[in-house]
């Protein structure tokens, strides 16, 4: 696949800060996004969950779905999705071919701005009904925010992280999450910590958005297992949930009500909940000994996935596999997991940003910790333990460790 060295040799940022050259590229591809009827996702944790749930509920409701998110597992081409169906290469190729047309001339766009015009230019050619859109990275500078008039716009929890790039405290984060927000366009907002709750509601109402805020003393959990969930929401009796985990309920609250405000049906929401899947999020590829798979690579993420573990596998202690970029709080992260830990099996995910996998190993203080070379060697050693795996960081290197996993698991 030549065509995909055109994203993949593409920096992760190109120019300064801003919309430009993304709204230049799409002018010059016709505005492809401009025909698009989009629900736009914003947050630090919790948007691919909320995406996932919201494409199935649309799709429940029988509307032609795009499923825009980031990252992916294996390659980029997972980030594009129609009815549940992944681009295929041919029409990757293609689509690829327009957009580096069209790119001629501009100052280089980045990598996401690429992904994202092609994004647009797919949906457009498919004549979706709907695109579920995640943000890259924050919202109000992102490459998705040329969309002018969502259906739409939902701000999932917001925590500290890419504080280099958004600003180094809660309030400012918000602020630029809550650069997605349109006039009078809908706005959902998850649960949020009151200095970031603070700024969405000042911008909501700068904006003339109605805001629909996801009150958690409304959930009331019913049944949990390894195997799913259900949970009441106010008067929202009874609902099944495939997703695990405490925050899971609270990340389908927030798709709840963006359901609501799409008009869905309160079947056509149900039957999206119950149905939804996303890989790689508190995923249970094994029950017995269990092996869990989580994409948490930040504080609060991990937090999450340390209370779920608590919850589903009370008393059992994991042989913990983690790779981790060395810019995210990783000692913070290991001294939330380390207490549920038999041993640390560490790896280095690849990239310059990674975090070695001996500095991890090194700062492991509890339980005996080893650092390897390869997710294969990392599989080998739990196999020879034979006991519950829990594997977790960076979510490019999860993804591999599915993918292996389940090659030779079968």
């Amino acid at each position: 696949m030549d065509f995909l060295k055109f994203y993949s040799d593409t920096p992760k940022f190109t120019h300064a800060p801003g919309l430009e050259v993304m709204a230049a590229l799409c002018a010059r591809l016709g505005q492809p996004q401009e025909r698009l009827r989009c629900v736009h996702i914003a947050g630090t944790n919790g948007k691919g969950s909320c995406a996932a749930m919201v494409y199935a509920m649309l799709r429940a409701a029988g509307y032609k779905t795009g499923l825009y998110t980031s990252p992916d597992l294996t390659g980029p081409w997972e980030r594009i999705v129609v009815d549940g169906v992944t681009i295929t290469p041919e029409d990757f190729a293609r689509i690829t071919d327009r957009v580096r047309q069209a790119c001629a001339g501009l100052p280089e766009p980045s990598f996401f701005e690429k992904m994202t015009a092609a994004a647009f230019l797919y949906f457009a050619e498919q004549r979706c009904d709907y695109v579920v859109l995640e943000v890259g990275l924050g919202g109000r500078l992102d490459a998705t925010n040329v969309i002018k008039h969502p259906a739409v716009s939902v701000i999932m929890p917001i925590g500290l992280d890419h504080t280099a790039v958004l600003g180094d405290s809660l309030a400012a984060i918000a602020g630029e999450k809550a650069g997605i927000i349109k006039p009078g366009v809908p706005v959902v907002c998850a649960a949020q910590p009151p200095e970031a709750a603070a700024v969405i509601r000042r911008r909501c109402e700068e904006m003339g958005a109605p805001l629909h805020e996801v009150d958690i003393t409304k959930i009331s959990p019913l049944e949990r297992s390894p195997a799913g969930q259900r949970f009441s929401y106010g008067e929202e009796r009874d609902v099944s949930l495939s997703l695990l985990g405490v925050h899971q309920t609270q990340n389908a609250c927030a798709a709840l009500e963006a359901g609501r405000v799409l008009g869905l049906s309160d079947a056509d929401i149900r039957a999206g909940l119950a149905a939804a899947r996303w890989p790689c999020r508190l995923e249970v590829v094994r029950r017995q000994p269990p092996v869990v798979l989580d994409g948490a690579h930040n504080g609060h993420g991990v937090k999450a996935l340390a209370a779920a573990l608590e919850e589903y596998f009370p008393g059992v202690r994991f042989t913990m596999v983690m790779a981790v970029m060395a810019d995210k709080p990783w000692r913070e992260m290991l001294s939330i997991m380390e207490p549920l830990a038999e041993a640390v099996i560490c790896l280095s995910p690849e990239g310059p940003r990674a975090l070695p996998a001996d500095t991890l190993a090194a700062a492991v203080r509890t339980v005996p910790a080893r650092a390897v070379e390869n997710i294969d060697q990392a599989l080998a050693l739990c196999r020879a333990g034979g006991g519950p795996v829990c594997a977790f960081g960076s979510l490019y290197y999860i993804g591999y460790f599915r993918r292996r996993f389940l090659e030779v698991e079968g």
